[in-house]
């Protein structure tokens, strides 16, 4: 059966292809629709979902405009319950909904928020193309025809205990049409003196390995552009593409000989905190535009090659987010302020080496 086959509404009722089959002894409905077709049968119930997550949905309306630029995107099917609602006639596989009718949600509320919040923000800046685009992007969902409260309540626990959501680092492992995801891709695979192992390609953060697939991405912009996050400009392109792939495998090479030994090792080093190496990157940058005969390795050599990089240096004071006095480290999560301290702390202290 092709669901991708939906026939719109008609008279007062919306009609939808799909297969009915059974889950668990749970009877339930298959379905390929659109958005705008979701929007008018979607129903929240509080008493089986939970509080909107503003900073989930801000993500994921972030992702799906990734989509619509050209990317390709994936989405879990949402998840309803029928309660009573709707009629599925079996000869013809068609799920028919009165104008009336609604579906409750049980997973997926945050990704059509998501698609809500978009659609407003497209309509007030009158972008007919991608509000087309989004009332006929293509969903998946399932139709559970006779949960009970308490199974569905049952079914939204356990969905949402087990799973997670896909964090940046494996996006940009699978980011297509983008070229500093490519390079990120290249350098993981082939870096001439990293090991594929040392870099991080699948989880969010990393206490034992190089980078993730994340942090190289941005420090890449940082390196060569100057921006500190995924939306900063980006003059990559395929004219310069091995220019800026060959800047960005030195500065890896580079990084590494000049920091300390053991410097893997977070409880002693900071070095490689992801916004000290966004930091560093971005010194790079600068310094190559005050100074465009220094070579990369010079740079490096007389600014990280000169700084105590263990917790125990009290210059970090002025530069990290805070100090634990528990644990006597020093933590550095805020991007833009650190990377930038952390570029200025550099310029200084290689102009004080140039004096000597």
């Amino acid at each position: 059966m092709d669901l991708s086959t939906i026939k719109r509404k008609t008279s007062n009722y919306l009609t939808l292809k799909g297969v009915k089959s059974e889950q668990f002894s749970y009877k339930v409905i298959s379905i390929q629709c659109t958005v705008n077709e979701v929007l008018k049968f979607l129903e929240i119930d509080q008493e089986v979902q939970r509080q909107s997550d503003e900073n989930k949905i801000s993500s994921i309306k972030k992702y799906i405009q990734y989509g619509l630029e050209g990317n390709e995107i994936y989405f879990p099917p949402l998840i309803f319950s029928a309660r009573g609602q709707g009629k599925y006639e079996e000869n013809k596989y068609e799920y028919q909904l009165s104008s009336d009718e609604r579906l409750v949600i049980l997973d997926g509320q945050h990704r059509v928020k998501a698609f809500e919040v978009l659609k407003r923000q497209l309509i007030t800046q009158k972008d007919s193309v991608n509000i087309d685009k989004v009332n006929n992007f293509p969903l998946t969902i399932q139709v559970y025809t006779d949960l009970t409260i308490e199974q569905e309540r049952q079914l939204f626990t356990d969905i949402n205990s087990n799973t997670s959501p896909v964090n940046n680092t494996l996006l940009i492992m699978y980011k297509e049409s983008d070229l500093y995801g490519k390079m990120v891709r290249e350098l993981v695979f082939n870096h001439p003196t990293i090991p594929e192992e040392l870099f991080e390609t699948r989880l969010k953060a990393t206490r034992t390995k190089l980078v993730t697939a994340a942090t190289l991405y941005l420090t890449s912009i940082a390196l060569n552009d100057g921006g500190l996050n995924k939306q900063s400009k980006k003059t990559i392109e395929h004219t310069n593409y091995n220019e800026y792939k060959s800047k960005t495998e030195k500065f890896l090479t580079l990084l590494r000989k000049h920091a300390p030994v053991d410097a893997l090792d977070r409880d002693k080093y900071v070095i490689f905190y992801p916004n000290v190496i966004l930091g560093i990157a971005k010194f790079v940058h600068s310094a190559q535009l005050r100074y465009p005969n220094v070579s990369m390795e010079e740079l490096l050599d007389k600014s990280i090659g000169k700084v105590n990089w263990s917790h125990k240096n009290k210059e970090f004071d002025k530069l990290a987010t805070n100090y634990n006095v528990t644990t006597r480290k020093y933590k550095f999560g805020t991007r833009g302020k650190t990377a930038n301290n952390i570029t200025n702390y550099l310029l200084k202290i290689y102009k004080k080496a140039e004096r000597v």
